[in-house]
C-alpha cells in the first residue's frame, strides 16, 4: 500500500516543473559549487592560527550574542573533554582586564534545563566542548557573500 502511494506521487512529482518545460535542470547548476555535481574537487589549504593565546587580537564577532572566535592555536589544548579542558583553566576569571583572557559568560554557568533562573560554579554540561560553538581563526574564504548583520 505504501510503496503504491510512493510511487504515484514520485511519478506526479517528476511530471512537474516550475519553468513550464520538461527540460532537466543541468547538475552544474544546482548547489554552491560551480562544476558538476560528479566533480570531487579539492579544498585549497587553509591556514588555522598559529599565534600563542593573548598575541593575536581579537577578531570582531558577526553579529551580536555570536559565539567568540577562538583567535589563537589550538592543537596543543584538544582533545576538549569535560576532565581534560585547558580553556576552562585559562577563561574562568571573572571580569575581563586588559590583556587576560576573555571570561567565560555566566551563560555557559547555567543548567537550562533544570536550573535556568541559577549559575553554578561549574560549566555545565555539553558547554564543556567549547568547539561546538567557537570556530578558530583560520585564513579560509567565505564560500558564500554574507551581508547578515544585527
Amino acid at each position: 500500500m505504501h510503496i503504491a502511494v510512493l510511487l504515484i506521487l514520485g511519478a506526479a512529482l517528476a511530471g512537474c516543473s516550475t519553468s513550464g518545460s520538461s527540460a532537466p535542470i543541468p547538475d552544474a547548476s544546482l548547489g554552491l559549487a560551480k562544476g558538476s555535481v560528479f566533480d570531487a574537487p579539492t579544498p585549497p589549504a587553509v591556514k588555522l592560527a598559529d599565534g600563542a593565546p593573548g598575541e593575536a587580537p581579537v577578531v570582531p564577532r558577526p553579529y551580536v550574542n555570536a559565539p567568540p572566535r577562538i583567535p589563537h592555536a589550538m592543537g596543543e589544548f584538544l582533545p576538549i573533554t569535560q576532565k581534560q579542558n585547558l580553556c576552562i583553566e585559562c577563561h574562568a576569571v571573572k571580569d575581563k582586564k586588559p590583556g587576560e583572557p576573555t571570561p567565560i559568560p555566566v551563560s555557559h554557568y547555567t543548567d537550562s534545563r533544570n536550573a535556568p533562573d541559577r549559575a553554578g560554579r561549574e560549566v555545565v554540561g555539553a558547554r564543556y566542548v567549547c568547539v561546538s560553538c567557537h570556530a578558530g581563526k583560520s585564513d579560509a574564504p567565505e564560500l558564500v557573500g554574507n551581508s547578515f548583520s544585527r
